[in-house]
């Protein structure tokens, strides 16, 4: 391992968070959001190898409020937004997938069983997600993007914005 490309990786992975947090902070009041400030987070799990695995040291984070959280991992720039499941169509799923080619899709209290995973699932069709979250117990489920760069995550978030609000997933 060379501590040093470490290092630079995790400062890098930190300072571009705390700019866009900064960026969001200026951009989003207009769109009824309020951004709060970075954090860290423990105890987040990403998918490696075919599997859920817990992180055990902390990530940067930061709610986008109501119901957004933005952040970086080791694996990937992401963000993560909870929908009701009473507020969750065949074509909200069907355009969040289509926005978003690298995402997940789990429950808000069983968040290891995906109804949809972007590395394990390949293509299936917006209908099939939409029963697998019906036919579960949970109430509320989280529609996760990776991203390969900040710049990537933006525009994303910007776009998720766009949709949530044409799909009316937003508590505003």
């Amino acid at each position: 391992m060379n501590v040093r490309e470490v290092h630079e990786f995790l400062n890098e992975m930190w300072e571009s968070i705390f700019t866009l947090n900064e960026e969001l902070k200026a951009e989003l009041p207009k769109e009824g959001f309020k951004v709060e400030d970075v954090e860290e987070v423990f105890g987040a799990y990403i998918f490696l190898d075919g599997e859920w695995r817990l992180m055990k040291y902390p990530h940067p984070a930061f709610e986008v409020k109501p119901q957004i959280e933005v952040g970086a991992t080791p694996e990937a720039y992401y963000f993560v937004v909870a929908v009701p499941k009473d507020r969750i169509s065949e074509d909200f799923v069907g355009q969040f997938i289509e926005l978003f080619p690298r995402s997940f899709i789990y429950g808000a209290q069983d968040f290891l069983s995906d109804a949809y995973n972007w590395r394990r699932d390949g293509k299936v069709s917006p209908g099939g997600i939409l029963e697998k979250i019906k036919a579960s117990d949970e109430g509320l489920f989280q529609f996760e993007a990776n991203f390969e760069s900040v710049e990537e995550l933006k525009e994303g978030l910007l776009k998720l914005i766009e949709t949530g609000k044409r799909f009316e997933i937003f508590d505003l």
